[in-house]
This record gives C-alpha cells, sequence and structure tokens, in this order.
C-alpha cells in the first residue's frame, strides 16, 4: 500500500513540474511573437518573410502588410533554399489570412523562378523540406526545375529520409553550429507541423529531438558551449548573440530574449509550431547540479579532394559544470573556414579560446569543387577575414588537442607548414570582461570569471600581449607550440587563490625535440600527449573510439540509429529503425 503511494504522489510531482515547464514554454513562446508583431515597425524596422509570417497570421488588417511581402517576392535575383522554404512556410502558416491573388502569386513564384540548391548540409535539408512541402500542397503541377509534384515530392522524401538515416548512423556534419542550428530546427518545425504523411510528421519530431537534445547538453545559461563546426568570429568570441541563443530561450530557458540579431528571426517558426520539447531533454538543459563529462561522435563534410575518407570521423569531449563548460575536438581539418576547435564558456557568456589562423587551397579544395587557386580569393571576398592574421576561426592541419574532464593540452606543429603558407603564430582570446587577470612567475596566465577559474601555460613559443577594445589578445609565435589549460570553479576548489597555487603546484615537463608534454595538474591525474602520438590518462592509453553519443544523459552506438536518453532514470528512446519513441518513468 505505502508503495501504491509513494508512486502517486511521485506521478503528482513529476505532473505539476511538467505543467510548469508547459506554462513557462508557452510565456517565452508568446514574448517571441509579440516582439516580432507588435515591435517590429514597418517602414522602419528591416522586415523579412519570419516577422511577416508573424505579423499576417495575427494581423486584423493584413491588406498593409501585402506590399511588403510583394517586395520580397519579386526581386528576381533572390531564389535560394532560405528564400523556399521562407515563402512556403509564410504561405502555410497564413494561407487562410491571404487573400486568393496572393496564394496564387505565391504558387507562381515557385513555378517561374529557378531555386538553387546550395552545396551544404544545411541548403540540402532547407531545399528539400520546401518543395516536399511546395509539391504536397499542389498536386499535378509543374515546376521551375521541370519536374513533376509528385517527382518533386519523391526525390525529396528520398533526401530526408537519406539525410536522418546518415544523422543518425555517423552523426551530423554541420554539427554543434551556433549560427546554424536555425538552419536545421525551424525547417523541420514546418515539417513537423506540415507534413500529412504520418510517418514523415514523426520522422520529423523524431530529428528535432535529436538536435535539441544534442544542443541541450551544452547549453549553459544561453550559450552553446564547447567546440563547433561553424562558427562566426563575430559570435565565437560572444556566443551569447549566436543565433543558437534564441532557440535556447525558448526552448530551455534559462536566458532572457535578445532579438538584436536579425537571422535570430527564425525562431518565430518554432515559436508558432505545434511541437512541444519532452520535459526529459529540458531538464537535461538546466539541471548543473552535479559536473558531468559528456562524449559525442559526428563526421567531416563531404571531402571531395586530398583526402583518403569521404567523411572522417569528429571526436568532441565536453566536460560541463554549473560555472562554466569546457569542450573540445581532436584537432585538424574538420571543417573549412568556421571551425571553433575549443573553448572554456562561462556561466554568464564570457569565452576563451585559442586558433591558429590557417588558410590554404588545399583546405578549401578538399570540400569546394572549384578550382583550388582561386578558392582562397573568393572565400576571402564573402567571408571577409579568412586570410587574416587576426581571425578567431579557423580549421589548421597542425592542431592537436587532448582533454580530460577539465584538462586541456593543445599542440600546434607550425614547423611542418610548407612553402606558401603563412602566419606561424597562434592567437588566444581572453575576453576584457574577466573579473581577474594576471601573469604569474611560474609562465601561467591566471584569471577568474564570476566562481569561474582558468589557467594557460604557454610551451615552447614567445608571445606578445596585445590589449583589444574586447579582449587581450595573446599572440604566440614558435614552430612547436604547447598550450595547457585548467578550468575550474569555487565548488571544486573553494576560493581563487587556491586554484592559483595548485596550478603552480603543476607538474609539467615538455620535450620540445620529441614535441611531446607530461602533465599532472591539479586534479592529480596525468596526462601524457605527443604530437605525433597517444593520447595517455595515467599511463592509460586514451583512445577516441565511443559513439555518436555517450555520457550520463545519453548513448548512442555507431550505426545504431538509436539514441537512449536518460535523465534520473527516466528515459526516452528514440528508435529512428522503427521510426519509435519509448519512455519509461523510474519509480525515485
Amino acid at each position: 500500500m505505502r508503495r501504491v503511494f509513494l508512486i502517486f504522489v511521485f506521478l503528482i510531482q513529476s505532473l505539476n513540474q511538467s505543467e510548469s515547464f508547459t506554462s513557462e514554454f508557452e510565456l517565452r513562446r508568446e514574448k517571441i511573437l509579440k516582439f516580432y508583431v507588435d515591435s517590429v515597425q514597418l517602414g522602419k524596422d528591416k522586415v523579412d518573410f519570419f516577422i511577416l509570417t508573424a505579423k499576417i497570421k495575427f494581423s486584423k488588417e493584413v491588406k498593409i502588410l501585402l506590399p511588403y511581402l510583394d517586395s520580397l517576392i519579386q526581386n528576381p535575383g533572390i531564389g535560394d533554399m532560405f528564400f523556399a522554404y521562407q515563402l512556403i512556410g509564410l504561405y502555410l502558416h497564413c494561407k487562410e489570412n491571404l487573400p486568393f491573388e496572393y496564394r496564387d502569386k505565391i504558387k507562381n513564384v515557385f513555378k517561374t523562378r529557378t531555386i538553387y540548391r546550395g552545396d551544404t548540409e544545411n541548403h540540402w535539408l532547407m531545399y528539400y523540406v520546401a518543395w516536399y512541402l511546395i509539391s504536397q500542397e499542389w498536386e499535378n503541377e509543374i515546376w521551375s526545375n521541370l519536374k513533376t509534384s509528385s517527382e518533386n515530392f519523391r526525390e525529396a522524401s528520398e533526401y530526408i529520409n537519406y539525410w536522418v538515416d546518415g544523422t543518425t548512423s555517423f552523426g551530423q556534419m554541420e554539427f554543434d553550429s551556433p549560427t546554424y542550428i536555425i538552419t536545421f530546427v525551424p525547417p523541420l518545425c514546418l515539417l513537423y507541423d506540415f507534413a500529412q504523411d504520418t510517418l514523415m510528421k514523426k520522422m520529423a519530431q523524431m530529428m528535432l529531438e535529436y538536435i535539441l537534445f544534442d544542443y541541450a547538453v551544452e547549453y549553459l545559461k544561453g550559450c552553446y558551449c564547447g567546440a563547433h563546426s561553424r562558427d562566426y568570429p563575430e559570435l565565437a568570441v560572444n556566443p551569447i548573440q549566436a543565433q543558437s541563443q534564441a532557440i535556447g530561450y525558448l526552448y530551455f530557458g534559462e536566458t532572457e530574449f535578445d532579438p538584436r540579431s536579425m537571422r535570430k528571426n527564425a525562431v518565430i517558426f518554432c515559436a508558432l509550431s505545434k511541437f512541444k520539447l519532452p520535459d526529459v531533454i529540458r531538464y537535461i538543459a538546466t539541471d548543473r547540479q552535479f559536473p558531468y563529462e559528456h562524449k559525442e561522435r559526428k563526421r567531416v563534410r563531404n571531402v571531395i579532394r586530398y583526402g583518403r575518407e569521404r567523411n572522417p570521423a569528429v571526436y568532441k569531449y565536453t566536460y560541463m559544470t554549473r560555472n562554466y563548460c569546457v569542450g573540445s575536438l581532436q584537432g585538424g581539418i574538420l571543417q573549412p573556414i568556421q571551425q571553433h576547435s575549443w573553448d572554456i564558456t562561462f556561466s554568464n557568456g564570457l569565452t576563451i579560446f585559442s586558433v591558429h589562423p590557417y588558410f590554404s587551397e588545399i583546405e578549401l579544395g578538399m570540400f569546394f569543387p572549384e578550382e583550388v587557386k582561386i578558392l582562397p580569393e573568393l572565400v576571402d571576398r564573402a567571408h571577409k577575414v579568412y586570410r587574416s592574421p587576426d581571425k578567431w576561426t579557423s580549421s589548421s592541419p597542425y592542431e592537436r588537442i587532448f582533454q580530460y574532464r577539465g584538462s586541456l593540452i593543445v599542440l600546434y606543429g607550425l614547423f611542418e607548414m610548407v612553402e606558401g603558407e603563412k602566419y606561424r603564430h597562434v592567437n588566444i582570446f581572453i575576453p576584457r570582461g574577466v573579473d581577474r587577470f594576471e601573469i604569474d612567475t611560474v609562465g601561467w596566465v591566471i584569471g577568474k570569471v564570476e566562481n569561474g577559474y582558468f589557467g594557460i601555460r604557454v610551451l615552447g613559443g614567445v608571445y606578445e600581449l596585445k590589449l583589444e577594445e574586447t579582449c587581450y589578445r595573446f599572440r604566440v609565435y614558435g614552430d612547436k607550440i604547447c598550450l595547457i589549460i585548467e578550468v575550474g570553479d569555487s565548488d571544486e576548489f573553494g576560493d581563487f587563490d587556491r586554484f592559483r597555487e595548485g596550478l603552480k603546484s603543476s607538474e609539467v615537463d615538455f620535450d620540445f625535440d620529441i614535441f611531446e608534454v607530461r602533465y599532472k595538474g591539479i586534479r592529480g591525474f596525468e596526462m601524457r600527449f605527443g604530437y605525433f602520438g597517444s593520447r595517455y590518462v595515467d599511463g592509460v592509453e586514451y583512445k577516441l573510439n565511443w559513439g555518436l553519443f555517450d555520457g550520463r544523459f545519453a548513448r548512442s552506438d555507431l550505426k545504431s540509429k538509436v539514441i537512449e536518453i536518460n535523465y534520473k532514470g527516466k528515459k526516452r528512446v528514440l528508435n529512428f529503425n522503427k521510426l519509435t519513441i519509448e519512455e519509461t518513468q523510474a519509480i525515485q
């Protein structure tokens, strides 16, 4: 009888907590929509398809909005996958409010405007979600690509299934991006809301849960923490301003709504969606009571030249606490142009990281089909800073990284650089907003950010310190550069002085000739890492061989297409082989 009573009490408590989460989600949802409907002023603020969707859907005077819609759809120079998915999203959300002539006008755009498919994972998803919904809406038509509705529908269905299969088997290619998450979640919301096929709708729901879990486990008060496949330089140094912040605000909370970036407008499709995030994922995003390590496996985007594998494995490691998160990749060229290999992100949004500002024809030629000789100039035109010695995002073939818990070793073998390659230096970003910052006599760069602490030891190189508007820029010169990074907080070490003294007493043995370092740090374990060698913790080889997810909150084996999400005994299993969701509730 007592067990039955305890079960009843637990279920009531869970129900109350679930209702609280739902209520908070609805308030955040309403705040987003209200801002874009009421606060964005026509004729003064920039208006796009997302904003028009919100305004048309809730406006009583649609007529005054139609000229703005005309201005967006009449420009013949616009016709890519962003345009297509946003326009069909507006149409489907607002169809009942649109005059019949505008429904026909939008349909005619898809019949006459060539839609550019693009060349990346996010491009193709948006492109095929658009054609799926267009072809579903208007049957028995011939479209601008000279294919029938049934042909476009079949091709789009096949690609979406192919993408889901690859992602859940081998990992995402444009993974964990604070910028590009808004090109995955909003299109999937559209697919979930408007796909008439029940299996496609279920698949969209499961992929939304999959991607949002992937974000949740590396979420800290509005920031997407750790390493990323693609990050813009201005957001790498200020992660709280990334587009992912709007997604995090809506689904997880613990941050303030900040619409300053226009590209955050994509969250409107999410706020309008009927998709509801399961409580178990929301708990994972916000529970930072105990530190945890989390490992993931992703894959490199399609390599078309200068490589032996089409999609080499990417291994991610993240260590999360309530005051900071530190995360990393294994190093090397894993994504062109915008790779963010490691960082510390503190709970107030400040971040620390390093980058070798590498650029080359080889890096770009691996992934882009154009003539390699002209690629650096073409990319520099688009991204402005690609060939800059000061840039804050970049891959490098001369970078190697080893992380274990809050300790990190980064090796830069710039002695391997070949003739014609520039910039034998590494840039370290330390924000001006740190509470304390000093360079001690042993060689540690030490600082404090609220309750989080950090230390950076530079070996094998010489550095200069430049004070910039937003940061302390350390520029380290050398052929064999080693960075040792330690991160801690008041929960683990007490006051800052104890952390600082622990750094001074750590043991460092750096062999410059063979380019190997042995480090016994403040937590007592010993790390050994060589540029040409393996990784070791306390003498045991640390192998990079885990599955897609491996940690306290989830497990997913390579090629399994099954992810088991777990929070305090409550399990939610996404089985993409069967397109099923199973949830079990443990009694505690």
